[in-house]
Parts: C-alpha cells; structure tokens; sequence
C-alpha cells in the first residue's frame, strides 16, 4: 500500500467539526508508526530497516464538511543497515492534496522527496517538486498518487547497483 493511499485512509477516518457558516475550522491529527523490516530483495544480502514514518495531517472542508485540501507534512527517518555498514535514510515532504467537490484530484510533493546517503555522500537523492493525478484504486478502497503530471527539482533515480555497493 503507497503511502499516500494510507494516509487518505486515515484522514478520512477523522471526526469533522463543522462551524454552521462560512468553512468548518481545518482538522489537526499527527501520528508516527516505527518500520523495522528487513529488506531481502533489492540486494543479494539482506538489508535491516530501522525507520519512523510521522505524519502530520491538516484537512480542510466547506461548512457542509466536504474536504476541499489536505496538507501531509511527513517524514521517514531512520537508517539502513548491512555488512556492518549504516546509511541514513531522511525523507521530509509536504503533500498538498486538491480536491473537487469533495474528490481528491490533484497531489504535489515538495521538499525532501528522498535521501540516503553515509560516509558524506549521497546514495540516493531527490528534492524539489512532483505532482501527481490522484486516482482512486478500487483494490485497495483508497486513493493513490496516479500519474505524474509534473516533476521540478533535483532528481536522481535509485540505483540499486549503487545503493547495494554503499553497503558492501
């Protein structure tokens, strides 16, 4: 499940106040969930992830409490482990979520989209901006970053030759 799908799922799940005129006041909720998982795939050795996932979320709706934009500030931090070797993961974005009539259609990432990186140098690193068609995925219930619309920034592609040597 993407992330942006999962915190759709949570924001939805948010009590809504609705001042009877004008737009209902924004909804504050804030949560951190631990990642510790090792990861068997991407290289031929196995990788130990030790991260945090923290979301700050802000909805705000009309005064019939229909969302009308979603801010996600969030942040995976933590470190990848292998071989004896440590490398940093720090991920800091702010998602802003426009919708339509109450449909989510539009979301852009900005800041920190990605980082790993040790030893004084990046592995892997992506900032700037991308913005995504939102779209709602019948398998998993949620709505989903669909296509790229746009994307400005630094932008490095994971490589994964090169991530698993950093950690040879």
């Amino acid at each position: 499940m993407t992330r942006l799908a999962l915190l759709f799922a949570l924001a939805g799940s948010l009590v809504f106040i609705v001042s009877p005129a004008g737009a209902a006041p924004p909804v504050h909720d804030r949560f951190s969930v631990p990642i510790i998982e090792i990861d068997s795939e991407t290289c031929s050795f196995p990788v130990a992830r030790d991260l945090v996932f923290t979301n700050d979320i802000t909805e705000f709706s009309d005064s019939a409490g229909i969302p009308t934009k979603l801010q996600l500030h969030q942040s995976t931090v933590g470190t990848l482990t292998a071989n004896g070797t440590t490398l940093r993961m720090n991920i800091r974005e702010t998602i802003m979520v426009e919708f339509d009539n109450g449909i989510p259609v539009t979301a852009k990432h900005v800041g920190q989209l990605d980082f790993i990186g040790g030893a004084g140098k990046a592995v892997f690193h992506r900032t700037g901006q991308a913005l995504f068609q939102v779209v709602f995925d019948p398998n998993l219930g949620f709505y989903v970053d669909g296509p790229l619309i746009a994307r400005h920034g630094l932008r490095d592609d994971f490589d994964p030759v090169a991530f698993c040597a950093a950690l040879s």
